[in-house]
C-alpha cells in the first residue's frame, strides 16, 4: 500500500513542533501537549459521538495525550483503558485523572507505540485520534486494537487525510498521511485478521 506525503519540509521550528507532536517530551513536550488538547478537542469529541456508547462501557483510547478525552469518558460513566507512547503525556494524563486512576475507572499506561498492552476482548469500543501518522506498522497496531476490542466493538479513527489540505507546518519525515482510499484499504485488511469489528473514521474536514 502506498502512502502520500508532503514534499517540502518546513522550517526548523516547525520540524521541532512536528517531532514533539509525534512524541512529546520534556518541558517543550508539555507545552506542545497543552496546545494539542485545544487543536484536537473537536475531533476527539466527534470520535466519542461516533462511538455511540452504551451506559458504562469500557473504552480503549490509543494515544490519549494529556488525558482530556479520558476525563470526559470517565465523567460520562465509562471506564477507560489508555496507552500512549509519551512518558510526559502519561504523567500529565494520570495527574489530570488521578482519582479515576486510583479507583480503577481509568488505566492510563505507557506503551511502545506498536503493541496495545491490554487483554483480549477487554474493551467495548476504541478510539485513536491523530496517531495513525506516527505508527511504524499501522496494520499491526490496528490489529492489536482489534484484539483488545470485543467482537462487534466499534473503532473510530480520527485523522487528517491527503484528500484534505494539510497544515504547512507538518514535517513529512515525521508525519505519514494516508488518503481516504488507503485508510479504507487498511481497515479492510486488518479486519480480515480478527473477529468482526465495526469501523468508523472521521472525514478530513472533521478531523
Amino acid at each position: 500500500m502506498s502512502t502520500a506525503t508532503t514534499t517540502k519540509r518546513p522550517n526548523l521550528l516547525n520540524r521541532i513542533r512536528s517531532r514533539q507532536a509525534s512524541h512529546p517530551s520534556g518541558v517543550l513536550g508539555r507545552i506542545i501537549g497543552r496546545a494539542m488538547v485545544k487543536d484536537t478537542a473537536h475531533s476527539n469529541d466527534r470520535a466519542i459521538d461516533l462511538l455511540s456508547l452504551a451506559e458504562s462501557s469500557t473504552v480503549l483510547d490509543v494515544g490519549f495525550g494529556q488525558g482530556r478525552t479520558a476525563e470526559l469518558l470517565v465523567t460520562e460513566g465509562h471506564r477507560v483503558l489508555g496507552v500512549d507512547v509519551s512518558v510526559t503525556m502519561v504523567s500529565q494524563a494520570q495527574s489530570r485523572n488521578r482519582a479515576a486512576c486510583n479507583d480503577g475507572r481509568a488505566e492510563l499506561v505507557h506503551g511502545d507505540g506498536r503493541t496495545v498492552p491490554f487483554d483480549d476482548s477487554s474493551a467495548d469500543a476504541a478510539l485513536t485520534a491523530h496517531t495513525i501518522y506516527f505508527m511504524d506498522d499501522p496494520l499491526f497496531t490496528l490489529s492489536e486494537i482489534c484484539r483488545v476490542l470485543r467482537p462487534g466493538g466499534r473503532l473510530v479513527i480520527a485523522c487528517r487525510v491527503t484528500n484534505d489540505e494539510l497544515p504547512g507546518w507538518v514535517d513529512s519525515e515525521v508525519y505519514r498521511f494516508f488518503s481516504s482510499s488507503e485508510i479504507e484499504e487498511l481497515l479492510s485488511r486488518f479486519a480480515e485478521w480478527r473477529s468482526p469489528v465495526e469501523e468508523s473514521w472521521l472525514e478530513p474536514e472533521q478531523a
